[in-house]
């Protein structure tokens, strides 16, 4: 994955058959399950594993993205399980799978919560987002505000490629350090420059068009029978899990 917008759609599972409103809404509860899942026990580790390989496999990401979303994961989430060892040593403190547990339990909610995120976005067009916000119960306001978090997410990310692809272009990573130094002082300033000029286009292009947000029409949350299953089997996969982790406490 290079570019926000490639990490939305692709998706060949069985939950593209549900609406958006209630890919939206499951994928919610999954990885709410997985926050919430203990990993102190055999079973709580079990259910966290079912509810995320479950929920990978019914998206059907594609296989190379969910190395890529791997791959990051263990970039952000190695080095804090390698560093446990080091302070375990400099507190003097603990055994050394109590120094790891943390860690170890930080790595694995996180790369869930990414997988999951990932997997949700797989079987959502970008283009669907508006529509599965508006069959939602979330206010107006608050649900053209996420949509508008998305869209301007996507022109940042193209804009970035399109900025990086122009220095490459021109010979930057091959110039010399005093040139590659320059430019890098003058990026931020050209990328803020460029878009604000394109937030300026798309509000005169949303206003023309007299842009407000989803639809306050476009209903379309669990009208079937397979998208009321698949909510109830979510909450209840959700419920199951806050009734074990309250049991253990």
């Amino acid at each position: 994955m290079t570019a926000f917008t490639e990490a939305w759609g692709g998706g060949s599972g069985r939950m593209r058959k549900l609406t958006p409103s209630t890919r939206l809404v499951c994928g919610t509860f999954a990885l709410a399950s997985c926050f919430a899942a203990s990993l102190a026990n055999f079973w709580g580790i079990a259910l966290f594993s079912v509810v995320l390989i479950g929920w990978t496999a019914g998206c059907g990401i594609p296989l190379r993205r969910l190395v890529s979303v791997l791959l990051l994961a263990g970039c952000l989430f190695l080095p804090l399980l390698l560093l446990a060892p080091v302070a375990r040593i400099q507190t003097d403190s603990g055994s050394w799978p109590e120094a790891v547990r943390v860690p170890l339990v930080i790595g694995l909610r996180g790369t869930a919560g990414i997988v999951v995120c990932a997997a949700t976005l797989s079987v959502l067009d970008l283009a669907e987002l508006g529509q599965g916000l508006s069959g939602l119960p979330l206010p107006h306001t608050l649900a053209a505000l996420i949509m508008q978090i998305a869209h301007q997410t996507a022109l940042l990310a193209d804009e970035s490629r399109r900025m990086a692809a122009a220095l490459r272009v021109r010979g930057v990573p091959s110039a010399t350090v005093s040139v590659r130094l320059r430019c890098l002082f003058a990026l931020p300033v050209i990328w803020l420059l460029r878009l604000l000029l394109r937030a300026e286009r798309v509000s005169a292009a949303m206003e023309v068009r007299g842009f407000d947000g989803p639809l306050r029409g476009e209903r379309t949350a669990c009208t079937s029978a397979s998208d009321r299953c698949a909510v109830a089997f979510s909450l209840l996969v959700f419920g199951v899990v806050l009734v074990m982790r309250c049991l253990e406490a």
